[in-house]
């Protein structure tokens, strides 16, 4: 804070004034800062002791650089046991307006109680002992008060979002706090209200979406921590099995108003792609906590006069699948080979597993988008080309083992668990891994599952047919038969073609005099012996193609003569 340790020891004994210059002048020098070295333990206990001696006499002003202060020492996990008293630990919690005793449902000095919820975020991020503390002071309790009864009200955006930023992080870390939220403050229930809220909010026409809603930065990051918090809540309920029964009706009643409201986040639009695929990529995340029973509220009554035929499918609109889906190929093309594929990838694609597995017209739909029927693509190898089924088919050979299994699954779902079918598409050679691990080798295994309908999905393209009929298909590496000799000559001239010729000698002759080749040709007796230079190998070659070009035309002539061999 200071440039001596006399400064540390003299605190006690400067007047406000001169403790808050001092203070001010610390925070300048260290707002970019994240470490502070120059604090040992005892001058950051002597620190944080006069710190919140003073705040009681402090206004607003000097209250809020004292908090800014602290915030960043939270920072710093060096000497954080500092912080971790009750001596800290409460008036924080009572400056953020969330002591459980009075919470503050309409805060007025919001500056202060802002900082003060950044300084308890931080702290509960860095210290086990810190969420302990605030597990047990309820500041959960608190929040999700505060947001029951601010729901028909406006609350600070800061303070609401940092209040759902200790939520979630509170959530994640303590699984009585998860079932006290969801089942003592029916918290589901009031963050369900508030997603809906924001959305009502921007429902007006925007020509530049189509009618979309449109959602600020400042709406996407606070959705997000909401979505975040909704996952924690959702990650360990009893009955989310991802089984076809759930127990209880009023469970499941909730869980589909909640993927029916997360179809409606996921045709909204962001103030740019990177924001937008931000917000997808967590609803993404909280749809695979759902029970496969609760997919088809993703789906809605298709509109007759809706003139995107492509999000139609079986009578329902598959925008939200197509989004999904669009997203799929999005993190594809930026994660494919990088070290944070695994994370980018893994949970969208076992949310498409679950959809496919569970739901028919889901499953029909993303198999039209991956998995159309074969035409002249099967030229080339199934993993030539950057359509998605040629992303997920050179997934099937990544070295992460959790990213090529879920590839290979999906793709051997949307082939309704068919072996022959998956061969077709991906190559004998790309789908034996998967075979092997789930013990699908041998022909009883081709047979279709129960849980997908009988009716064919076949309707193979009249150029596949063509090609599988004249050339034959591979089944090892998925592609057609088709010999591709390529005359490395073509195009050259008759001067480079004795150009080349005349390098090849050259190179023999160098070959043959170190002895590193021995070529053979005839002599006069029809034995092969050594050729003594590279012009006797050549002439001799040359000889043999004359002979034979003479043999040739003579056939050619006797064939010509009408078999009348002999007459004159």
């Amino acid at each position: 804070m200071a440039s001596s340790d006399d400064d540390f020891n003299k605190l006690d004994t400067l007047s406000d004034d001169e403790y808050l210059a001092l203070t001010e002048r610390f925070y300048e020098k260290n707002a970019n800062n994240f470490a502070f070295p120059q604090l040992d333990l005892d001058k950051k206990q002597r620190l944080v002791k006069e710190l919140f001696t003073r705040l009681r006499s402090f206004n607003s002003n000097a209250t809020h650089l004292c908090l800014k202060t602290l915030r960043l020492l939270t920072r710093d996990r060096e000497g954080l046991d500092v912080l971790t008293g009750s001596s800290v630990l409460e008036p924080l919690q009572k400056l953020a307006g969330l002591d459980c005793a009075k919470v503050d449902v309409n805060p007025t000095d919001i500056q202060n109680v802002i900082e003060a919820q950044k300084c308890m975020s931080n702290l509960i991020y860095m210290s086990p002992a810190v969420q302990k503390f605030y597990s047990v002071s309820g500041v959960a309790d608190a929040i999700t008060q505060r947001i029951k009864e601010t729901t028909a009200t406006k609350l600070n955006d800061g303070i609401r979002f940092f209040d759902m930023r200790m939520l979630f992080l509170l959530t994640a870390l303590n699984a009585d706090i998860r079932q006290r939220v969801r089942e003592k403050f029916h918290g589901l229930s009031y963050l369900f209200e508030i997603i809906n809220q924001i959305m009502s909010s921007k429902s007006e026409p925007v020509a530049a979406a189509d009618s979309g809603i449109i959602l600020s930065n400042e709406d996407i990051d606070y959705l997000i921590e909401i979505l975040k918090t909704l996952y924690n809540l959702t990650v360990d309920l009893p009955n989310l099995t991802h089984s076809y029964a759930i127990q209880e009706e009023e469970e499941e009643g909730h869980l589909m108003r909640l993927v029916s409201i997360l179809r409606e986040l996921l045709l909204c639009y962001g103030p740019n792609d990177e924001k937008q695929m931000e917000l997808r990529n967590h609803i993404i995340n909280l749809l695979t906590n759902m029970p496969k029973t609760c997919f088809e509220e993703l789906l809605s009554p298709a509109v007759l006069e809706d003139d995107n035929g492509n999000d139609e499918h079986d009578g329902k609109n598959m925008e939200a699948i197509n989004i999904i889906l669009h997203f799929l190929d999005h993190r594809i093309i930026k994660a494919e080979g990088t070290k944070n594929a695994k994370e980018a990838l893994l949970p969208v694609l076992q949310l498409l597993i679950l959809m496919c597995q569970s739901n028919r017209t889901i499953r029909k739909f993303c198999r039209q988008y991956i998995l159309p029927p074969l035409g002249d693509e099967v030229l080339n190898l199934p993993t030539e080309g950057q359509k998605l089924r040629n992303k997920l088919t050179r997934m099937m050979t990544n070295p992460n083992s959790e990213l090529k299994t879920l590839a290979a699954k999906l793709l051997f779902v949307l082939c309704k668990e068919s072996v022959d079918r998956l061969i077709k598409y991906t190559g004998y050679g790309n789908a034996a891994g998967l075979l092997y691990d789930f013990g699908l080798l041998g022909p009883q295994h081709n047979i279709t599952k129960d849980q997908y309908s009988s009716d064919s999905d076949e309707s193979d393209t009249e150029n596949y047919k063509k090609i599988r009929d004249h050339y034959g298909i591979d089944p090892v590496t998925g592609r057609a038969h088709v010999k591709r000799h390529e005359d490395p000559t073509e195009g050259w001239t008759e001067e480079r073609k004795m150009v080349e010729v005349d390098k090849l000698l050259n190179t023999l002759d160098r070959a043959m005099t170190h002895g590193l080749i021995q070529p053979m040709v005839m002599d006069a007796n029809g034995n092969q012996v050594p050729a003594e230079s590279v012009l006797q190998f050549r002439e001799a070659n040359l000889l043999a193609h004359h002979t034979n070009d003479l043999r040739a035309s003579e056939s050619s002539d006797d064939e010509g003569d009408g078999g009348q061999v002999g007459k004159k």
